[in-house]
């Protein structure tokens, strides 16, 4: 018998084939390190820098602007970052309106993650050793966690899951969209450590599916995001949702 997972997942999935523009940057990376493609130093700094962008704003703008945050970030060349006035890369993005409220002190600190990207390249031989050697979780603990070696300043936990989706890693990310779904979905509990538990029910539905967590967290995003589906957003738009049947009626408004 067909699982209430695959239900879920096969009718988003269906879905999703009728949507005219998807972002399947993250399924792409993620199929390529599948076969066997070894990540840069300079994609793996791309990967921290989309993912500093995403936080706290609206993921739309920027996907529509890759090409213009590329030139501005020159290609993401290490040195010329390095050796740039953060301020110029401030008003670069203020000016196109792809800023948020934490961008001085992202971009202050760019210089200072990427020598600690140097420093574990020095030490593991690669960025992408050192970030396969153990569960997304735990890199991502190493990365955030302020008694880290190799913590990267202005990116926590949920920051440092998506730099890692976006150098291929197979995990998600728990932010707004995700929370919400699963609670509507009656699948998360009250917690003190919600981010973990949300990677947690997801890796279990990856085991009961055969479905990937990347490939979860991407068909639910779309679902829940205002700029692409924006069925299940913060206004769900119930009479048009395609599992209804599935949801917890009780946390709808939440």
């Amino acid at each position: 018998m067909v699982n209430k997972y695959s239900q879920i997942l096969y009718t988003l999935s269906e879905f999703l084939k009728d949507y005219p523009k998807l972002d399947i940057s993250i399924l792409e990376a993620v199929e390529a390190r599948k076969n066997g493609k070894h990540f840069s130093i300079e994609e793996h700094i791309k990967g921290m820098i989309f993912s500093l962008l995403s936080n706290q704003r609206d993921w739309g703008a920027i996907y529509e602007n890759k090409k213009v945050i590329e030139q501005i970030f020159f290609n993401f060349d290490k040195d010329q970052l390095k050796n740039i006035d953060y301020t110029y890369l401030v008003n670069a993005l203020k000016s196109r309106k792809l800023a948020n409220r934490s961008i001085n002190a992202q971009m202050q600190n760019l210089k200072y993650n990427i020598e600690v990207f140097e420093q574990i390249e020095k030490e593991y031989r690669s960025l992408d050793y050192f970030i396969t050697a153990l569960k997304p979780t735990a890199v991502a603990v190493l990365f955030a966690s302020k008694e880290s070696p190799y913590k990267l300043k202005q990116m926590k936990f949920a920051l440092v899951l998506e730099y890692l989706r976006n150098v291929g890693i197979d995990t998600a990310k728990p932010d707004v969209h995700i929370v919400r779904i699963l609670k509507r979905l009656g699948l998360l509990n009250k917690s003190n450590n919600e981010e973990k538990q949300i990677i947690n029910v997801l890796e279990k539905i990856s085991l009961e599916t055969g479905i990937s967590v990347s490939k979860i967290d991407f068909l639910l995003w779309h679902y829940c995001s205002e700029k692409f589906c924006n069925i299940c957003s913060a206004n769900p738009k119930c009479s048009q949702c395609v599992i209804k049947e599935f949801c917890n009626k009780e946390e709808i408004c939440l």
